[in-house]
Order: C-alpha cells, then structure tokens, then sequence
C-alpha cells in the first residue's frame, strides 16, 4: 500500500495515491435516472437505501476509511525490547528506538549476568533490520530541571554519541514526555527533525492514569503542527489491556492522522511499565491486519521525513583554574536541600544524612554528611555527574590536585568518579584516609593521570563509618604533564629511599 501523500488524507487525489478505487462520475444518463428515482421516492416515503444517499454519493458506493499512520515507539533501550522487535518482524512492522547512549550496555564477557539495557550491536542489529533507532538523551535527563547549557550537551551529545556508532538519527523523544519551549528549541538545533511528548491525546481511562487528556484529539495531525513537540497517548503500563490498546487505534481511525504508541518493557515482570508479551503479539497480529482498512504502521522517521542533519558540537566547558562549580557551597539548589551543582552519593547498608551546615570555614555554609545505623559502605557529597555544566572537565594523561576543607569525627578519603566520552559514569580511584580533625584541616590528593577515552570528573570526601562530616571550598586543579608527574614520582621515591638507607649509613660515617 502506498505512502500517504505529503499534503493530507482527504480529497479525490489523496483517494487515488492511498490506492482505494475511485468510483466513477455518473453520465447524464445516469443522472436522470438518479433524479426520477428521487422525486417518486419523495412522494411515497423514502426507503432507508435513499435516506443513507448525500449530495454527490453514489448508489452502492462506499466511503474509504480515514488513513491512520501508527507508530511503535520503545523508549529506554530496555533488554527486551529486542525481543519484541523480533515479533514486529514476523508479522512485517517496524519501530522507533529511542536509546539512551550513555547507558547501552557492553557486550557481557562469558559468566557475565545479562545486561538490562541493549548493547551497542543489537542496536545497530534492529537498525540494519529496518527499524529506526533515535534520541533519548544520554543518560535520561529530564531535561526541563536542567540548565540549557547541561540540556543541550544531553541532547545534542546523545545524538552525536549514536551517529559515531554509524546509526541514522533524526528522532527525539522527551524523556518523561517533559518539554519546554527551550527544550524544543534545543532539539531542532541538535540536528533532529523531530521530539515526541507524551500525554496530549486522548488515554485509556485505566487503573492510576493521572489524566485521560480527555478534551483532546485523538490522534496527531499529518503533518503535526508542532514537529518538537508531537503528540501522544500517555505511555503504555501494565494497567492497560489489549482492548485498550485496540481501541486507541480504533479511535484514532475515525478521524484518520498519526498515533504514537510508547512502550517500555515487553515482559512478564508485572513491573509498573511492563506489557506482557502475550499482549503485545496478539497486539502486533491485529494491527498487521488492520492494514486491509487503511491503518498502516511506519516509523516515525517515514513519517515525518526530513533530511538527517550533521551532528553539532555543544560548548565545551572550562579546563584551567578551579574547576569545581560553587567550589565554597554557597549557590543553594532550588529547593534549598543541597548547595548547586552537588549531589549525594553513596552505598550500602546505612542510614545517610546531607545537611547544610551554619558554622562554615568561610562565606555562610558548609556541607554536612552523616552516617547512623552503619553495616557497611559510605556517604559523601560530590559534584554533580553530569556532562560538563557542574562536573569538572578533564584532559586524559593530565594528572590533577584535588583539594577541600574539612571537619571529622573519623577518618576519611577521596572517592573519585570519571566519565567518559560517551557520558559515562563509574567508579576510578581513592586516596589515602586522612585522620579525624575537629579543627578545619586541608585534605589533597594528585590524581594518577588521567586515562585514555575520559573526559570528566567527580569526587568528594567520604564518612566510611559512623560519624558526621564537615567540608567547606573544594578545589580541582591541573596538576602536571605525565612526563613530569613521573619525574616528580621518581625524585619523591628517591627521597624516601634515601631517607630510609643514606641517612643510617651516613650516621655510621659511611659514604656511597
């Protein structure tokens, strides 16, 4: 069956391109026919044949059924998404993927458990298999409680992550469906052609949706009067039933145009974004047949078309002085719990407190962590890992010095987090402990070089045991080339070395 055409779904020549049959015009013959039949009928009673007739219809002729373009859409780059392009396939409909690239998964080693989100050559396996692999930030930001700065590096990074993986991309979809004039602003200037909502046409009245939408339209326009900001249904959860989702195909079929259909799991884990997947094959299987009535399934690429654009850069953040964003703690965040630009962090069993403390080393506030009902792990305040608008730009093989202010009841360390070039992030390094201090002690640290392939950094001080730590005026900076961080490794282990063997020979009146 043929593609819609580009201008609309109605009018005779749109009849002909969707390939349904145009009757033809009755001759003068006809017509006179048509007209005798009726006036008697006008004075008998019309027959409910006549009575179904308009202006222009024909006898025996029936109208074609309004063209609904359907779009499967996964978001997440969940696991068993896989699986569920494989039924698509069977039954001859393709998707849209909207990945994460900073949390595709690597290919697991043997004895590996299974990873939960796609690996990289899966994607580019659906790809290759015809279905559309697009945008999802890097590492599924809600992008309305960012900066625009840290906004657009999640955004256009992201695309530019899956374009060096060899993908086409043109689609974008909001994670959480949440957009903003700015957001679709950044969108179209990343290079995408289009970024799907959520929630903005009318939803299945089912178990805990928060909204019907139920003034809206049932499906999007063809052309979509917004392209950043395209409407959807709500996204699919375990709530919903194979009728519902029938029906919301059923529904957009009465007036014709474009839905947009999101998934999440395709699995039997119950899980509040989960679709069994019974349900979404008997789902597949009636939706493949409703191309018989008009109803087809593209991707969202065929649908909205468009050229893929080149990938854009985004500003790069600063790499001399103080890297540390709100180094001394005094930019609160907006709901006044954290200072700007830091994050809690930590693990294991125990009970974590973040408190803003009134008694700082300098200016008016000072971070507090805390540790109660301790087992095992720790607690600390670190900069936010993001993509370069909070977290310190780094340069591989540069060593760096990190430095901060503190207070504590027991002994701490740096715990050092790196991301890399695709954003990344994981566990590096950690220092040696520094002791308890209940005056205002510096703690530093130079960082090994810097490897390969990273290009940020996050690190803080620790509690590793029950107790309460102050930190005030953290500070990253560079340090040294590799050729001299060695030479400086290599004079700093002479000293030592000579301190521990020349200094005893020489108080024996011995000489090398």
């Amino acid at each position: 069956m043929n593609d819609p055409p580009s201008g609309g779904w109605s009018g005779p020549v749109q009849d002909r391109a969707r390939g349904y049959p145009v009757p033809p015009r009755p001759g003068v013959a006809g017509v006179l026919v048509l007209a005798a039949l009726l006036l008697c009928g006008s004075g008998v009673g019309a027959s409910p044949a006549h009575s179904a007739l308009r202006a222009g219809s024909v006898v025996g002729a029936e109208e074609p059924a309004p063209r609904t373009i359907v779009s499967l859409t996964f978001d997440d780059g969940n696991d068993d998404q896989f699986d569920a392009a494989r039924v698509m396939d069977d039954h001859g409909l393709k998707g849209t993927f909207y990945v994460p690239s900073g949390l595709l998964a690597d290919e697991p080693e043997p004895g590996d458990p299974p990873p939960t989100t796609m690996t990289v050559d899966q994607v580019r396996a659906l790809q290759a298999d015809g279905h559309e692999i697009g945008g999802h930030t890097v590492t599924h930001q809600e992008l309305t409680t960012l900066a625009p700065e840290e906004a657009r590096r999640q955004i256009c990074k992201d695309r530019n992550n899956l374009i060096d993986l060899g993908l086409r991309v043109t689609s974008f979809a909001y994670p959480f469906g949440a957009a903003t004039g700015e957001t679709e602003r950044l969108a179209a200037e990343c290079g995408y052609n289009s970024a799907r909502a959520l929630g903005d046409l009318l939803s299945p009245d089912v178990p805990g949706a928060v909204s019907t939408c139920a003034g809206c339209p049932v499906a999007e326009t063809m052309p979509p009067a917004d392209p950043f900001r395209t409407r959807a249904p709500n996204q699919q959860e375990n709530t919903w039933t194979l009728a519902d989702l029938q029906d919301t195909v059923t529904n957009a079929e009465t007036t014709g145009g474009w839905l947009q259909l999101t998934f999440h799991h395709v699995d039997d884990t119950g899980s509040a974004l989960a679709v069994p997947p019974s349900v979404f094959e008997a789902f597949v299987v009636w939706l493949a047949a409703r191309e018989e009535s008009g109803t087809v399934v593209r991707t969202v690429d065929e649908v909205v078309g468009g050229p893929v654009k080149a990938a854009v850069d985004s500003p790069a953040p600063p790499r001399t002085g103080n890297l540390v964003r709100n180094a001394g703690l005094e930019a609160l965040a907006p709901d006044g719990s954290l200072p700007a630009c830091w994050q809690k962090a930590g693990f294991g069993e125990n009970q974590r407190t973040f408190a803003l403390e009134g008694a700082p080393r300098t200016g008016e506030v000072a971070a507090q962590v805390s540790l109660s009902d301790y087992v095992d792990g720790d607690a600390k305040l670190v900069p936010t890992m993001d993509l370069g608008t909070c977290a310190p730009a780094v340069d591989p093989t540069r060593a760096y010095d990190l430095g901060v202010w503190y207070r504590s009841s027991g002994e701490t360390q740096f715990e050092i987090y790196t991301r890399d070039w695709d954003g990344t992030w994981s566990y590096w390094a950690s220092s040696p402990a520094f002791p308890a201090s209940d005056e205002w002690s510096h703690a530093t640290f130079t960082t090994p070089a810097v490897p390969e392939g990273i290009d940020g950094m996050s690190f803080g001080l620790n509690v590793m045991q029950e107790g309460t730590l102050e930190t005030d005026d953290y500070s990253l900076e560079t340090s040294l080339e590799w050729s001299d961080y060695l030479g400086r490794s290599l004079d700093a282990t002479w000293t030592q070395l000579s301190g521990a063997v020349l200094r005893p020979m020489e108080s024996l009146g011995l000489r090398l």
